[in-house]
């Protein structure tokens, strides 16, 4: 049983020993695994069991562009996806941006640019 089985969606994405994986639900269409592929994730598969998981030489901002990307084109066709919390990245990364207090405007300083 996959992540995505355990949650109830097509795909989970988690972070886990310091990548990113995106697990399918057992049987999963290959349409939606050939998307997963195409976005660059890499496919691995062990006794049934597959998963996909982010190029290890991506690196963190390109890391979390790609789950945004993920999480927008599964959703747009019409799959359901969970994306661990614990990933703050992209859409995350900006509604927390969003909520976080913003520094008044007499405390952020001007600097003139000068040139030469």
């Amino acid at each position: 049983m996959s992540l995505a089985d355990a949650h109830d969606v097509d795909v989970r994405i988690y972070h886990r020993d310091g990548t990113i994986f995106a697990d399918t639900r057992t049987g999963a269409p290959e349409s939606l695994l050939t998307l997963l592929d195409s976005l660059g994730l890499e496919r691995h598969q062990v006794s049934g069991d597959v998963w996909h998981q982010v190029p290890e030489a991506m690196d963190e901002i390109a890391m979390k562009d790609l789950v945004d990307l993920v999480e927008a084109l599964v959703t747009a066709a019409d799959l359901s996806i969970e994306v661990d919390p614990g990933i703050v990245g992209g859409t995350a990364y900006r509604a927390a941006l969003a909520t976080a207090p913003q520094p008044a405007a007499d405390t952020v300083k001007s600097r003139s640019l000068r040139t030469r």
